[in-house]
């Protein structure tokens, strides 16, 4: 059976880890009150235990993401993979056990996934619930090509994070475009995060889910159920809203004023 065990606590929240294929860790993190690690919280993650767990440094997860395939269609990635659903995880692994990808019968996900991306395609890279890739083929992300895919994934860390991995390209994998027009269903993959010594891959090509590979998650410190919760603010972000509330003090109306106050005093807590 499959545990989980705890790497870090950051600001409220406690990072933990499940080893095993992914449809175990997958299991395991529920049963913990958790879910894969989203790209972001990794990402988040990384750079606060940079002197201290060092997360990632050279141990790279299976995170939230995944990416979807249809013959001779644009790939699309979606922030929630389909994967995450357990019977569905635990087929991709059977599959992949066996040395091929997971497809499914059809391109329902693929349409539903397609219908969405369509929906968010006004929306800024980040608030968009699925994204359709710039190309086929395997490409590099650095702050002037491709930049919309790790602001997708990273969210409000995306700068940061491409700086902290020494703001060097960072490149996605593809699963070969040949593989996937040879089928006609909705061939699935799970996005793994490669580690910093990894130059930080983010690998959508792997059919690799049987492996005894690791899948993070995270936890609010009593126990409760928040892998999705986005994690707490940094102390640089408070002190500079703590400045932006005393410039404003001047303007706003008491009432106003007391609530911008009790959000402040929110962030400080991690709540």
């Amino acid at each position: 059976m499959v545990q989980t065990k705890t790497l870090a606590n950051i600001h409220g929240a406690r990072v933990i880890e499940a080893e095993g294929n992914f449809y175990d860790c997958l299991i395991a993190l529920q049963e913990a009150g958790a879910k894969p690690i989203t790209p972001r919280n990794e990402a988040y993650a990384r750079m606060q235990t940079a002197e201290s767990a060092r997360i990632g440094k050279d141990r790279g997860t299976w995170t939230s993401a995944g990416f979807e395939y249809a013959n001779k269609q644009p790939v699309l990635l979606r922030a929630q993979s389909h994967l995450l659903n357990p019977e569905l995880a635990r087929q991709a692994v059977e599959v992949n056990r066996a040395g091929k990808y997971f497809s499914s019968k059809d391109i329902k996900f693929y349409e539903e996934s397609m219908k969405q991306a369509e929906k968010d395609a006004s929306k800024e890279p980040a608030k968009r619930q699925v994204l359709i890739l710039p190309s086929r083929d395997n490409f590099s992300i650095a702050p002037k090509t491709n930049f919309e895919v790790l602001e997708f994934l990273l969210k409000d860390k995306a700068k940061k994070y491409f700086e902290f991995n020494g703001s060097n390209p960072i490149e996605m994998y593809l699963v070969d475009k040949k593989t996937v027009d040879a089928q006609n269903g909705t061939l699935m993959t799970q996005m793994w995060f490669r580690s910093l010594g990894g130059w930080s891959e983010l690998i959508g090509d792997s059919r690799y889910l049987y492996n005894g590979n690791r899948v993070r998650g995270v936890l609010r410190q009593t126990g409760e159920a928040s892998s999705q919760r986005v994690l707490p603010y940094t102390q640089r972000d408070i002190r500079a809203a703590e400045k932006e509330l005393g410039r404003l003090a001047k303007t706003l109306q008491p009432q106003h004023l007391t609530k911008l106050k009790n959000l402040v005093e929110m962030l400080k807590q991690g709540k």
